[in-house]
């Protein structure tokens, strides 16, 4: 989702830094401040309602929220969709709205940050056995955009993975994507997480990617799935974040969870060991899973992808939306 040309070096070497307490092996986190603004403007002379959804960062590996401010409207609530347990803030508006009206939303974020390193898949050690601590079912599942039968079996058939070892498949699969695809978030087509067009093509962006190597672990029984968020890649302390971005995660018994970012590595070269079992602390994560039904459910379909703000004006999409997400770094305490 972040173009090409945008990322020199020196941001790269920024993007996955990471600082370590003097201890050596304890990861020092970081506090941030967030704040994601939306604007919602060119509503309809006969609007009477207008619905708005933002999502809302929750803890996860690497990620301790430890505060959320709503600075603008006054009412709405925080709900979490029962799904994939995503915090998502809800306003509705009631008309009638005066000409050229604008509706504003400020959302504050404190968020702890730290980075996550998976030992296990940095060795590709097999994982001891242990029971499952949730159900995992819906990392199992296939999506609108994401079958786990047909194409998608018979790549994975011509892979010939390693059979009972979730770490040595998911690090096969990645190399896999890496060696074949061709970063083009330009493509047409692009962007949409759509695994048959993606395999057809051979190309696209983050979304791209990642759902063809969440579709290819769930064809062999590995729980994956979708993150969304911003990462910070400027060697800044406080800035605007121009792109969000996708990456993938799956699950192994005795684990847990080891994040991947396939693009990155593939526009990056110097990257690919990195991003297999780690994942840089100069990030915000804010939604998981894909067709996502917001709460309130929102009039239309489940959405693709939620990291954007979602607006419905007399229960239909409405696309006339704007949005800024800014950061600082505070101070250690």
């Amino acid at each position: 989702m972040l173009p090409k040309y945008l990322l020199g070096m020196a941001i790269l070497v920024s993007f996955v830094l990471v600082d370590f307490a003097e201890g050596g092996d304890t990861p020092q986190v970081t506090n941030y401040e967030f704040t994601y603004s939306a604007w919602v403007t060119d509503l309809p002379e006969a609007a009477g309602q207008v619905d708005l959804w933002m999502p809302v960062p929750s803890d996860s590996e690497g990620q301790k929220v430890t505060g959320v401010k709503v600075v603008q409207p006054d009412g709405g609530r925080i709900g979490t969709e029962p799904r994939f347990q995503n915090r998502i803030f809800h306003k509705r508006f009631l008309g009638p709205f005066k000409q050229a009206a604008t509706l504003r939303a400020e959302l504050v974020f404190q968020v702890a940050r730290s980075e996550v390193v998976i030992a296990q898949a940095k060795a590709l050690a097999r994982a001891a056995g242990s029971p499952k601590l949730h159900s995992l079912d819906v990392y199992l599942s296939p999506n609108r955009l994401i079958p786990i039968d047909g194409k998608v079996a018979q790549i994975a058939a011509g892979l010939k993975l390693p059979s009972g070892d979730p770490i040595r498949t998911g690090r096969r699969l990645y190399d896999y994507l890496i060696d074949t695809m061709d970063y083009n978030w330009k493509a047409k087509g692009a962007g949409r997480g759509d695994v048959l067009w993606a395999c057809d093509s051979k190309t696209g962006d983050c979304s791209d990617y990642h759902s063809i190597f969440i579709a290819l672990c769930r064809s062999q029984g590995i729980p994956a799935d979708h993150e969304f968020g911003f990462p910070i890649r400027t060697r800044e302390t406080a800035g605007t974040l121009a792109h969000h971005h996708c990456w993938a995660r799956f699950w192994v018994d005795g684990v847990g969870w080891i994040p991947v970012d396939i693009s990155e590595a593939d526009k990056h070269p110097e990257l690919r060991e990195y991003n297999f079992g780690a994942q840089s602390p100069k990030l915000l994560k804010l939604t998981h899973g894909r067709d996502i039904t917001l709460v309130p459910s929102q009039a239309g379909d489940p959405l693709n992808i939620f990291v954007l703000p979602y607006v419905e004006s007399n229960g239909k999409v409405h696309s006339g939306v704007k949005w800024t997400m800014s950061f600082k770094e505070l101070p250690k305490s």
